[in-house]
């Protein structure tokens, strides 16, 4: 008997050494914003104030955005959390939040993803993309969205709208209802490819399922929220010994045989469209009259794994945010019938200025379209977050506070667009809160669903006008209402970082 309760004593002593290190270790590690005089998020063991997150309850973005309405509440302009036992400063105050998207943009330059081309090529992105290499590739892209070359994109966009209205037709003559989001993801997907890439997919049409398949796997992926608490957790240099990787190698594969095709096809053709693809082949040769942004030296051309990486960042961005954009402003839309009646109004009373054509010059004169864009993002921020690292000590204006170098920055755009205090009844679709008097009485960052500053998305205004054109094809033909399929209870898929809703909208759709 004695030997037995010895050698439990043993056993009970050897788990509960390594139990006691970690406890110690946490609670020496949930001291950090204690010891650096920060007001802070109160969190627990294991997971910090990720707990959440990680039992699948919120995403990541509706857990900052929770994290900002907490610190908000407690008056204060700034505060610590923890991501497990990652510190995260999130600021609050739109000053603060203002000068590091913008003005102190110099020590805030990064977005401190996973990057890594040894063991996952993909991931050399513009997204993820530091410092030099960022800045070099940045000032590029702008050429691909100039206003003479998104009207000629709009041609494409708008020819494209006529078989998404003919597939819809069917919906509404067979009095049947339709999972929207599936013909919008269709109709964005064919138009990136065909604008960008300058190839014609068809998907619309079911003719190539296989590109709209592999585009959605990204997204679909069970692992993902898995995935980006790894990155928010774990130092990149353990995450490259781990081989570890954000996309799948049949993803690679697929849209590395892809796009290294097309850049075959057109440099033996020596085919130029001025279109994102020339712009992004462009970069894989070396130009003596090309210099970086310190002017001193020609910029060092990218390779094929960064040429493959930029394609099908842009790809993806371009067909999964627009589509879940357009979804979420007609599901509002529908539970909304004078807004929608609105909308229609003022779409047919241009249109008829036009000669009932859709044009480029009709779109932009849409102001109400342009609200119901700017409210349902405000709304529903595609990226609901603004990750931001420090790169060198920044003492914040206006506190006795120092950024210490490598601090992780969340700016929570979903929640400054959801703050009671520039968006009285914050939950409730009002499109007029984006007329030009209530904008003026908001600040500035108060509305920052592509992001601000330099680092704001490179494809802003052709993400708005593919988006504006759906809605536009939708309205002017169909009057539209929310079938019972459709769930009441919204609520956003939880492996994701962008904002997706669980489940289904299903329209119903009645010819005008």
């Amino acid at each position: 008997m004695d030997v037995f309760n010895t050698t439990t004593w043993y056993i009970f002593m050897i788990l509960l050494l390594p139990i006691g290190y970690f406890v110690w270790l946490y609670k020496k590690t949930f001291a950090y914003w204690k010891q650096r005089g920060l007001d802070y998020l109160e969190p627990s063991i294991p997971f910090g104030n990720a707990f959440d997150v990680v039992m699948k309850k919120v995403t990541l973005g509706e857990l900052f955005a929770q994290h900002y309405r907490q610190i908000k509440e407690k008056g204060l302009k700034h505060a610590g959390t923890f991501f497990f036992w990652q510190p995260i400063y999130v600021p609050v105050d739109s000053e603060i939040i203002k000068r590091i998207l913008i003005s102190d943009f110099e020590y805030f330059p990064n977005h401190g993803m996973y990057i890594s081309e040894e063991k996952d090529p993909l991931s050399t992105h513009i997204f993820n993309m530091e410092n030099g290499k960022w800045k070099n590739l940045r000032a590029k892209f702008p050429a691909a969205f100039t206003s003479a070359r998104m009207r000629k994109m709009f041609l494409i966009m708008e020819n494209l709208s006529k078989q998404l209205k003919d597939n819809l037709d069917a919906y509404a003559i067979n009095g049947t209802s339709l999972d929207i989001k599936s013909e919008i993801s269709r109709f964005t997907t064919d138009i990136i490819s065909s604008c960008a890439f300058g190839i014609e997919t068809n998907t619309m049409k079911r003719e190539n399922d296989e590109l709209l398949k592999q585009g959605r796997s990204f997204f679909d992926d069970q692992w993902n929220i898995y995935k980006n608490i790894s990155v928010l957790t774990i130092p990149r240099h353990i995450l490259v010994k781990l081989n570890f990787r954000i996309m799948t190698r049949e993803f690679e594969k697929y849209f590395s045989n892809l796009f290294q095709n097309i850049m075959k096809y057109r440099k033996e053709r020596e085919i130029k469209r001025g279109d994102l693809a020339d712009i992004i082949i462009r970069l894989t040769e070396k130009h003596e009259d090309e210099h970086d942004f310190s002017g001193k030296k020609p910029i060092d051309p990218i390779n094929s794994n960064e040429f493959v990486s930029q394609m099908v960042v842009f790809f993806a961005a371009g067909f999964e945010t627009s589509s879940s954009a357009q979804t979420f402003a007609l599901y509002e839309l529908a539970k909304n019938p004078e807004c929608q009646s609105k909308l229609r109004m003022e779409i047919n009373d241009i249109l008829a200025k036009y000669d009932n054509k859709l044009t480029y010059d009709a779109v932009m004169e849409m102001k109400y379209l342009e609200q119901v864009v700017d409210e349902t993002l405000r709304l529903y921020p595609v990226f609901p977050i603004l990750p931001r690292v420090c790169v060198k000590d920044y003492e914040v204006p206006g506190t006795d506070f120092t950024i210490k170098k490598d601090t992780m920055v969340m700016v929570s755009n979903m929640g400054i667009q959801r703050d009671p205090e520039y968006y009285p009844d914050p939950n409730r679709f009002d499109p007029e809160r984006f007329s030009n008097e209530n904008k003026a009485k908001r600040p500035f960052v108060s509305y920052v669903p592509f992001g601000e500053g330099p680092r704001i998305c490179v494809g802003k205004r052709f993400g708005l006008l593919q988006s504006k054109i759906g809605l536009i094809t939708v309205l002017r033909n169909y009057d539209i209402s929310l079938d019972r399929k459709t769930t009441d209870c919204f609520k956003f898929e939880p492996n994701e970082l962008i904002l997706r809703k669980t489940g289904d909208v299903w329209l119903k759709l009645k010819q005008i």
